[in-house]
């Protein structure tokens, strides 16, 4: 038997529907702090060693050579922010993927704005960062 949640958010244009009159976004700003306290805080290593050890950080692809610690960091920290300001929104995307892995009803889709929101904030949110922190 299907769950509840998916009688109220049928598929992705009813989800659609309901972000798009509830989301309140999230601005770079809200997490600068927290994500410069970081690179602050770790002296500036926050690469993968060899990457690091070449001082070759380029904008192109600094992000791929992140650090575990600082790609958890960084995304915790969006992840603090974007459920302050969308609880409800967070916690409805977070049981839509829930229960289509436990049903395993094709239904992942659902909520598919949420991530796709969520990569592109993180992604601009890395780009600041690198621009106002780490190019310096």
């Amino acid at each position: 038997m299907e769950s509840d949640i998916f009688e109220q958010f049928p598929d992705r244009e009813t989800f659609d529907k309901y972000w798009n009159e509830h989301y309140i976004p999230v601005v770079y700003e809200e997490v600068k702090e927290a994500f410069e306290d970081f690179v602050t805080a770790a002296a500036g290593h926050i690469y993968l060693s060899d990457y690091e050890e070449e001082n070759c950080i380029s904008k192109a692809d600094f992000k791929e050579n992140l650090s575990q610690e600082a790609q958890f960091t960084f995304q915790d920290g969006l992840t603090e922010i974007f459920y302050d300001k969308n609880p409800e929104l967070y916690e409805t995307a977070f049981a839509i993927y829930e229960e289509a892995q436990m049903t395993g009803n094709g239904k992942g889709d659902v909520a598919q704005i949420f991530h796709e929101t969520f990569e592109k904030l993180y992604e601009e949110f890395l780009d600041r960062l690198f621009d106002e922190k780490l190019s310096e």
